[in-house]
């Protein structure tokens, strides 16, 4: 289980002190898709930030199996969480391939060739088998996702974090995307999503934290309880 406790964000600008992430306390669970919900400026993206150690200057802890993520060596928290970004940003001189490979052997210093021959395995897994020496621009966008998911699982994280996954994915590649995140789960991994896509969050609802300014509202492990703020917010934004 991955834990969140009495987390604090702040950022200055200029002389102004500014409140991202407010006291902010959750529970994230292995096979499951755990959904972040909110408006834009709620606090969603910052939390992700934080859960990666992209952001590191928070008050509070976080921990993967009582292990606090801030203490851990890199190697080790590449193997807790892994952040597939919103523009999912893949090397442009770098093939598919060669892309998911280089993490994992700058992290894993070997012989390249076992390396690229798992990332043949992972993007195959993925239905990426015949563009793997595709270079980003020959891509598109659901496949250049696919290959940023490829790049993360090479290194076998716990948890998979996800920025606006449907945000420039048509349809169809959307419900790629599903079909991939369902199987994550059946493999026992976490699977952290920030989105306001609303036909797609109906699609993937395990479980959801619905934020506001910075802070935590409400907890749901079923859909919109009448009456609530996720309820108001999805009705909304349906």
């Amino acid at each position: 289980m991955l834990k969140v406790r009495n987390l604090e964000l702040k950022k200055r600008k200029g002389k102004q002190e500014f409140s991202l992430l407010q006291d902010m306390s959750m529970d994230f669970v292995s096979g499951k898709i755990t959904l972040l919900l909110g408006k834009s400026g709620s606090g969603k993206s910052s939390l992700l930030r934080c859960l990666a150690q992209l952001e590191k200057d928070y008050k509070g802890e976080i921990t993967y199996l009582d292990q606090n993520l801030q203490y851990m060596v890199a190697k080790k928290r590449c193997k807790t969480v892994g952040f597939v970004h919103q523009s999912f940003p893949l090397f442009p001189h770098m093939t598919a391939l060669e892309n998911c490979a280089q993490p994992l052997s700058l992290l894993c210093p070997k012989d390249i060739r076992p390396i690229r021959n798992e990332a043949k395995n992972v993007l195959a897994d993925l239905g990426m088998e015949k563009f793997i020496n595709s270079y980003p621009h020959e891509l598109s966008g659901g496949q250049q996702q696919r290959v940023a998911i490829a790049r993360v699982l090479l290194l076998n994280p716990s948890f998979l974090l996800f920025d606006e996954p449907t945000s420039a994915l048509d349809p169809e590649n959307t419900e790629i995307l599903i079909r991939i995140l369902q199987q994550l789960c059946v493999q026992n991994r976490g699977v952290i999503i920030a989105s306001q896509d609303m036909s797609f969050i109906n699609k993937v609802f395990d479980q959801a934290h619905f934020l506001e300014n910075g802070e935590l509202i409400e907890s749901h492990r079923t859909l919109a309880t009448k009456g609530s703020k996720l309820h108001d917010f999805l009705t909304a934004s349906a």
